[in-house]
């Protein structure tokens, strides 16, 4: 298990907030997206930027375009089935 810096931890959740605001303004925006819960959005979206995270991503707007990215595919294969 990778034992985290407190320094460390925090830019995690600097990059990860940054990248959450960049996000959610395009999705709350977004006509395929905006028509969902807000808490799912959010939800959903938190958890896509979390997880490249810990591959050690840090730049925010790749962050941010690669959640919005993943967001869209699942909620198209949700309205599919």
């Amino acid at each position: 298990m990778d034992q985290f810096l407190p320094d460390q931890v925090q830019m995690t959740d600097a990059i990860v907030s940054v990248a959450f605001d960049k996000a959610w303004r395009f999705v709350e925006k977004d006509p395929l997206l905006a028509h969902n819960l807000k808490s799912v959005l959010h939800s959903r979206l938190r958890t896509f930027l979390e997880s490249p995270i810990r591959k050690d991503e840090r730049n925010a707007l790749n962050l941010a375009n690669e959640a919005i990215r993943s967001l869209r595919a699942e909620l198209a294969r949700s309205t599919e089935q």
